[in-house]
């Protein structure tokens, strides 16, 4: 909102874009290179993680861009999470950077409003009534569609995995 309000609309959207991608990917590399051998070694054996790290590894950009456009797991976690796994870094920056896209481009427009609210330059309605309606309907469709696309990913590689 910052962004918005200090720089507009699209240059405060690739500002929060860039930054924000900066960000996950250096959470992201932490994780990979420090952690994910301990994590490895800790959880060997263990037929659930090593599915769905066979999962997120195989659909690694689909599996993150669709986490990131839900809010079924915060962000700052996330970056961890990913780098503990077996999704590469490429797929993982282009997936992150896609899916933070329409929430850094909403929040940063929210502080655009307030910027030319202040400005008393804005003759744009107050926000709410149907499209804030739609928006809700269509993050909780995201988010449900992410949560079963996700969870299948599993299920199969779990059935791989116990076929094998």
């Amino acid at each position: 909102m910052s962004a918005g309000l200090l720089f507009g609309s699209l240059v405060g959207t690739i500002i929060v874009s860039i930054s924000g991608t900066m960000a996950a990917s250096v959470a992201f590399l932490i994780a990979r290179y420090f952690a994910r051998e301990r994590i490895l070694k800790l959880v060997e054996g263990n037929k659930k993680f090593l599915a769905i790290d066979k999962a997120i590894g195989e659909n690694g950009f689909r599996v993150v861009t669709l986490l990131r456009l839900s809010p079924l797991l915060p962000f700052s976690l996330g970056n961890y999470l990913y780098g503990l796994t077996s999704v590469k870094f490429v797929p993982y920056v282009f997936g992150s950077w896609l899916g933070m896209l329409p929430g850094s481009w909403a929040y940063v427009s929210a502080g655009a409003f307030g910027r030319a609210i202040i400005q008393e330059e804005s003759n744009v309605g107050l926000p709410g009534g149907n499209g804030q309606l739609l928006t809700l309907g269509l993050g909780l469709l995201v988010t449900a569609l992410a949560a079963t696309y996700v969870t299948r990913l599993a299920k199969d590689a779990i059935k791989d995995i116990d076929d094998e």
